[in-house]
């Protein structure tokens, strides 16, 4: 009889006893780093800099128009720098969950553009609550929008994609251990002024990793 109550015994605790975890880690290791990692140093910018220094501000604000030429008209947009510490510019902010393989998962992630342009800038000295021009991708609001794209895990080389009913923005670049860099580009879909649709480069652009991708 004691045999037997201490084979039951046995049997109980084995059964109780909690299994390894065998889930495959969905966060992904590119370049040897992974992506939801914390930063070096303490401080971390949460935004990123859409720039271009190589061309005059009245080049880069036309490349902004054309951007925004979905549902704002160029008369009604200011000049918009393409230096990167200017009050004026183009930030971008959010999070982009990546998988094992380097994937994008779309309803797990969240980017907004925002445009700081002259007319911004000047509202801000009589209303300090005036609102920057917002491009908002967030595939769980329901309007059309998604996010998609893929990264080498190896090489850290991808892209990563913001459709919504409006076109596509396409960010092309590249992960290492600091920072996604890379160059932004956009294919309108619709022209608020009539016409064809717009499309081109916008400029360069960085953001610190781990203030972007998990």
């Amino acid at each position: 009889m004691k045999k037997l109550t201490l084979i039951i015994v046995l049997a109980l605790m084995a059964s109780c006893t909690p299994k390894k975890n065998t889930v495959r880690a969905t966060t992904a290791t590119i370049s040897g780093v992974e992506v939801g990692s914390q930063c070096l140093g303490t401080s971390t910018n949460q935004y990123g800099t859409v720039f271009d220094t190589s061309n005059t501000s009245f080049d880069f604000t036309n490349r902004v128009k054309a951007l925004l030429s979905v549902n704002i008209r160029p008369e009604e947009i200011g000049m918009v720098s393409g230096a990167q510490a200017d009050p004026t510019g183009v930030r971008f902010s959010g999070t982009v969950k990546l998988d094992s393989a380097g994937n994008v998962i779309s309803d797990q992630s969240k980017v907004t553009i925002s445009v700081y342009d002259s007319v911004w800038l000047n509202n801000r000295y009589t209303n300090p609550n005036e609102q920057e021009i917002k491009l908002e991708f967030d595939p769980k609001a329901g309007r059309g929008a998604t996010i998609s794209g893929q990264f080498n895990t190896s090489t850290g080389t991808g892209i990563l994609i913001l459709h919504d009913n409006y076109g596509e923005i396409r960010f092309n670049g590249q992960i290492d251990a600091q920072r996604m860099s890379g160059t932004v580009a956009f294919q309108n879909s619709t022209n608020v002024s009539g016409g064809a649709a717009l499309n081109g480069t916008l400029g360069q652009f960085y953001i610190e990793r781990c203030a972007f991708l998990n």
